[in-house]
């Protein structure tokens, strides 16, 4: 039965029965309505129309609806399967002709090498697919501690990587590409290289990636490094290290460093020679086959007792960034110990670095105290100061009795001299004092004479301090170092007669006429390294700069403004005009004297100022001189009446 058979069953034959029906039927509901709900609004009465055929086409959206949902879903079913068709056969065309997994490197080398010797990597690449690679390249990355060397098949990719372009590698073939250096480091250290092979596939433009990593043992270094210092140390003690480096090999190490890593609660008071950076870094530059040297350290340690310091020194390179890498290193361990003793001592009121000149005095403060709780007797306090720049025939003593020794260079208190030290009782203390000077004139006899120092170690003991069975008695100590200024001098002298500059002019001089002299400034350094060494002078009015300097290559140089001059000379060593002629710079200069000079001599040379940095106490140093005038003695054709200024 269809859908018209169903409205006509519903609404009689005819339109006007229907009509009639449906409408007899909401006359009744209406009124039944209105008794039921008198407030129902009219809005919600149905329409006065055919209301079948707002049904039908109800149906009919809703059936298409349907049918359009039902395409749609269809198309999504249809596009998912052909995408995992896709994806599938794409795979298995992958698999049977290109695959990753046959693309193959590896790296052979020597397993064990020693640091310095020459290693050889060989890098062997193969395509086992049956399409080829294209845009092939090799990249190969080293640690800091490996040197390439003649690998002129690779390009450089940065400071620790090298590049090989491949190129396009046909199926089933490979090829192989070796490439040399040597690795620099401490014993028993694993290196490692990494190789990286980038590619493409002849049928994908994707970049593929395979690598691998090659490690090799350094089994010894040519650089040896030794640490030494205390095992045992009280709290608060003066504690010496001494690292000393050499080159056991065949070839030359630049640019090499010292760092020492000191360990919590040490403070550093001195070395020999000066850090380069900080307190822990030195310079030491290029180190020959066979050649070796060493640092000197001194601080002062703290801690609880029986807790372990450790020291560990390393030498290598200074790497970019300031990271430090190390040929060789070496450790030692320092063990706290208690003392019943505390001591101090003090150079010119300093406790840690004092820096003196030539002919000064020092003057040594020692305070002791018995901290611990029993009494100790026949205590022996001593001090060494063993220097040859130090004049200990002036040396004195102020408030006790020592025994002094003047070869060994050392001073020693008893309790026969000394009474406090016969039983000094618990928190019961004491002071000596003396004082000696610093030669006059440092002798210097050798280029190995100079940079000298002074280490001024103070110790106390007792033989009642309680030392375990089979370990070190413990003494207190305390170190202050004393380092010596080199000294400089400047001297200038003047001359009419000169071997070396041809002078004119009258003699004795002359109101307006020009008379040339030739000036010799003579610079001395005696017992360090000077650095940034230079002299600057001035001329004074009516005297003139001729431009004649000797020798001609110094860097001197005149400033016509101002009057000055300046002499740069940079690095000048010690013993210079000791152990060798003094450093001399020669010019000319004319002289026009004025009519207020008459009678008298004319200046020739303002205040000339020699300076520079001590390179070993770090210091700056200077010297002058206030000037010259027409009075030179040193020149007899000269004389004094030569010099003098005549109408």
């Amino acid at each position: 039965m269809g859908l018209r058979d169903v409205e006509k069953k519903l609404f009689d034959k005819s339109e006007e029965s229907g009509k009639n029906s449906v409408d007899s039927f909401w006359e009744k509901n209406r009124e039944k309505t209105a008794e039921e709900n008198p407030f129902r609004p009219e809005e919600l009465l149905p329409p006065e129309k055919n209301k079948g055929a707002i049904w039908i086409k109800e149906d009919e959206e809703k059936r298409k609806k349907k049918q359009k949902l039902k395409k749609i879903s269809l198309i999504a079913v249809s596009v998912i399967a052909g995408f995992l068709i896709l994806f599938w056969a794409v795979n298995l065309i992958r698999k049977g002709v290109f695959s990753e997994e046959k693309v193959k490197i590896s790296v052979s080398s020597e397993e064990k090498v020693q640091s310095g010797d020459l290693a050889t990597f060989t890098i062997d690449y193969q395509n086992l697919n049956g399409v080829s690679l294209r845009e092939a390249v090799l990249h190969v990355n080293f640690p800091e501690n490996f040197k390439p060397e003649g690998n002129i098949n690779f390009e450089s990719e940065g400071p620790n990587a090298l590049r090989y372009v491949v190129g396009n590698v046909p199926g089933k073939t490979g090829g192989k590409i070796s490439f040399r250096g040597k690795f620099f480091g401490p014993k028993d250290l694993l290196a490692y290289v990494n190789v990286l092979l980038e590619y493409k596939s002849f049928n994908f433009n994707s970049t593929f990636k395979t690598e691998v990593k090659k490690g090799i043992f350094i089994t010894s270094s040519p650089l040896s490094l030794e640490l030494g210092g205390p095992r045992e140390a009280a709290s608060g003690n003066t504690v010496n290290y001494i690292a000393k480096y050499k080159n056991n090999g065949e070839i030359a190490f630049k640019n090499l460093k010292l760092k020492i890593e000191y360990p919590p609660d040490f403070s550093f008071a001195a070395s020999e020679p000066l850090p380069a950076s900080g307190n822990n870094v030195w310079f030491i530059g290029e180190l020959g086959p066979g050649e070796s040297g060493e640092v000197k350290i001194s601080g002062s340690v703290n801690g609880r007792n029986d807790e372990v310091k450790r020291f560990k020194a390393g030498i290598g390179e200074m790497k970019n960034g300031g990271d430090f890498f190390a040929y060789s290193d070496s450790e030692s361990s320092l063990k706290i110990v208690g003392s019943p003793f505390e001591i101090e001592q003090t150079i010119n009121g300093k406790k840690d670095i004092v820096v003196v000149n030539a002919g000064e005095n020092l003057q040594f403060n020692i305070k002791f105290r018995n901290a611990s709780s029993i009494g100790l007797k026949d205590v022996v306090l001593t001090e060494e100061i063993a220097s040859p720049i130090l004049d200990y025939t002036r040396l004195s003593i102020s408030n006790s009795k020592a025994f002094v020794d003047f070869v060994k260079g050392t001073l020693t208190w008893k309790g026969a001299e000394n009474q406090i030290l016969k039983m000094l009782n618990p928190n019961q203390g004491g002071e000596v004092s003396f004082s000696v000077p610093v030669k006059e004139i440092i002798p210097v006899a050798g280029s190995n004479d100079k940079n000298f120092s002074i280490s001024a170690v103070s110790k106390i003991d007792s033989p009642d301090v309680p030392t375990p069975e089979g370990a070190n008695k413990t003494v207190a100590s305390n170190t202050v170092n004393v380092r010596l200024n080199s000294k400089i001098a400047i001297a200038a002298e003047g001359y009419f007669n000169d071997p070396e500059i041809q002078n004119s002019g009258p003699l004795p001089l002359q109101t307006g006429a020009e008379t040339t002299f030739a000036i010799h400034l003579k610079l001395l350094n005696v017992s360090n390294d000077l650095a940034d060494a230079r002299v600057v002078g001035s001329l004074p009015a009516g005297v003139s700069w001729k431009g004649v300097v000797i020798p001609k290559n110094a860097n001197a140089s005149f400033n016509s403004r101002t009057n000055e001059f300046v002499w740069d000379i940079g690095k000048l060593p010690a013993g210079i005009g000791v152990l060798t002629d003094p450093r001399e710079l020669i010019f000319q200069i004319g002289i026009k004297p004025g009519q207020d000079l008459v009678g008298g001599y004319a200046p020739l040379l303002g205040r000339t100022v020699f300076s520079g940095q001590d390179s070993f106490t770090g210091r700056a140093l200077e010297a002058s001189i206030e000037g010259k005038n027409s009075n030179l003695s040193e020149d007899i054709s000269v004389g004094g009446s030569g010099g003098m200024v005549a109408n």
